[in-house]
């Protein structure tokens, strides 16, 4: 009889997930910005990791680690502080620290000036998230407390963005 069918499970996971490390990571949803990491044996997802939201760099950035199964430096320079944090649990918990040789990369202030034009510029575009202004404040505290920019122009930055 045709008809509706029941998917096996096996083929499923096949299908929508890639293996991490101990865990397998769903790239579909991936692929939507969100990451949905779960055991492998059981698909029960994993309490530290709970399903999220990501943004487009961390998404390029665990994309273009299970392609290539190295940690892209230029890519893993442009995610946020608290992306950085993800991505550390990430790897930790998943037990591929060591494999891939992880070490934090400090960002310099040339790293944060290019993030701040890349954030302006979708400012400038028309982007108006939430997330986008919390991060160009943030900018715009550590440029203040670094002295690369006057105090009252970046307090002054920091009202309009709010």
């Amino acid at each position: 009889m045709k008809g509706i069918q029941k998917q096996k499970k096996e083929s499923f996971i096949i299908e929508r997930y890639v293996e991490f490390g101990k865990f397998i990571i769903n790239h579909y949803q991936l692929d939507k910005n969100i990451l949905l990491v779960k055991y492998p044996k059981t698909l029960a997802p994993i309490p530290k990791l709970r399903r999220k939201i990501i943004s487009d760099e961390l998404k390029m950035l665990l994309q273009n680690l299970i392609d290539t199964q190295i940690i892209n430096i230029d890519l893993q320079k442009e995610i946020s502080i608290e992306e950085i944090t993800i991505f550390e649990n990430l790897l930790n918990l998943s037990g591929l620290t060591k494999y891939l040789n992880y070490k934090r990369i400090d960002k310099t202030i040339q790293d944060y000036v290019h993030r701040y034009e890349v954030l302006k510029g979708g400012l400038i575009a028309g982007n108006q998230s939430i997330e986008l202004k919390e991060e160009l404040i943030k900018l715009l505290k550590l440029f203040i407390n670094k002295n690369i920019i006057d105090s009252k122009e970046g307090y002054e930055l920091i009202e309009i963005l709010s």
